[in-house]
């Protein structure tokens, strides 16, 4: 390899580790940044006709493609967000940030485990009705887990609060932990999509514009969320 090409390696070695370090550190992911990734593993798939795994086992991968195909369906206009490559993008991002592979590996291990446990088998294995129960039930309890935080912090305001400090409001949902997980899963896979040419093509994308700042645009966000059956309020 010479010596121009190991730099250029580096170079986007480095790029990417700074973008997956980035998600965990401000919770964002811009488009630019997220084309990038695109990018590095479309190129990938064109060189060698597949991806090589980087971050999960081929269980967490398998389940991690399941839940993108649930989280945005392909429809009659475009493919899902599997189709789109959200299970490589989180994949490759994972491989470059430990703290958010061990979100991934342990919310995979949680789903997959809470899915045994009430239907008797794991979730790729499950029935559909099945599936999307159980992300039905995690979104609920998501939603359950923010009003139970915004009415701690209303409480805590109150000065006779430091007598009690020692004790919380209400115990954590049982399934918050796996609704913490969920957020993360499908918000890295709604911007996967749309940062997608097949998701970008989705929007109806007329490209060529000059802008100041490369984000996911709100609208489309909002959009991908309506789109899918697990959109929270």
């Amino acid at each position: 390899m010479s010596n121009f090409v190991a730099l250029e390696t580096m170079d986007r070695r480095a790029l990417l580790r700074g973008i997956a370090l980035a998600i965990t550190a401000t919770g964002t992911l811009d488009a630019q940044a997220a084309q990038h990734v695109h990018t590095e593993t479309s190129a990938e798939k064109s060189k060698t006709g597949s991806y090589k795994l980087k971050a999960f086992t081929t269980g967490e991968f398998k389940l991690l493609e399941r839940l993108a195909e649930l989280i945005v369906p392909a429809d009659k206009v475009s493919g899902s967000a599997k189709d789109a490559g959200a299970p490589e993008f989180i994949d490759t991002l994972s491989s470059q940030n430990e703290e958010l592979a061990d979100i991934f590996h342990g919310g995979l291990a949680w789903l997959d485990a809470e899915m045994r446990k009430r239907y008797s088998t794991g979730f790729v294995a499950a029935e559909p009705g099945a599936q999307t129960a159980m992300l039905d039930l995690l979104v609920e309890a998501g939603r359950s887990e923010a009003e139970r935080r915004s009415e701690e912090l209303v409480y805590q305001k109150a000065p006779i609060y430091q007598e009690f400090s020692n004790y919380t409001v209400k115990r954590e949902n049982e399934l918050a932990v796996g609704a913490r997980f969920f957020d993360w899963v499908r918000k890295m896979t709604v911007d996967a999509f749309y940062t997608s040419p097949i998701g970008i093509k989705d929007l109806g994308y007329l490209g060529n514009k000059a802008v100041s700042k490369y984000e996911v645009p709100k609208e489309a966000l909002e959009y991908a969320l309506k789109r899918s059956p697990f959109a929270q309020d």
